[in-house]
C-alpha cells in the first residue's frame, strides 16, 4: 500500500521549480496584508517576552541556587566561588581537629620548609 501523505510532494516540487525558474510574475507574488503584517510582530514579540521570561526565572532559579556575589574574584560571603563553580572558600578555613591529619599536615609543611631553606641558604652561598 502506497505511502498517503498530506501534500502531493512532487507537485510542491514542481511548483518550486517553476517559481525558481521563472521571472516575478503577479501570480508569484504574495503582498503581505496589514493585518498579517501586525499579526507576525504580534508573534514574534510575544516569542520574545516568553523567551525573556524563561530566562529570567532561570536567572532567579540560579540564584536561589547560588548565593550572590559579592567580591571581586567572584566569591560570595559564604565560600561561593563562581570561577570554580564551588564552595571552595571554606577549605582550609576550619582548624583541623584529627591529630593524624594535624600530623600529615606538619610533616608535609615541614619538607617544603626544609626544602626552601636549603635552597635558600644555596643561593646565599653562592652570592
Amino acid at each position: 500500500m502506497p505511502a498517503v501523505y498530506a501534500i502531493d510532494l512532487i507537485a510542491k516540487r514542481d511548483q518550486k521549480r517553476k517559481m525558481d525558474r521563472s521571472i516575478v510574475k503577479g501570480w508569484n507574488v504574495h503582498y503581505e496584508t496589514l493585518e498579517e503584517a501586525e499579526a507576525a510582530a504580534r508573534r514574534k514579540a510575544e516569542k520574545l517576552e516568553k523567551e525573556r521570561a524563561a530566562q529570567e526565572a532561570s536567572q532567579e532559579k540560579e540564584q536561589a541556587v547560588k548565593p550572590g556575589r559579592d567580591s571581586k574574584d567572584g566569591t560570595s560571603d559564604d565560600g561561593y566561588n563562581a570561577k570554580t563553580n564551588s564552595y571552595s572558600g571554606h577549605y582550609g578555613k576550619q582548624p583541623v581537629k584529627d591529630e593524624s591529619e594535624k600530623q600529615q599536615i606538619d610533616a608535609i609543611l615541614g619538607e617544603k620548609k626544609a626544602a626552601f631553606d636549603a635552597a635558600l641558604s644555596e643561593i646565599q652561598a653562592q652570592v
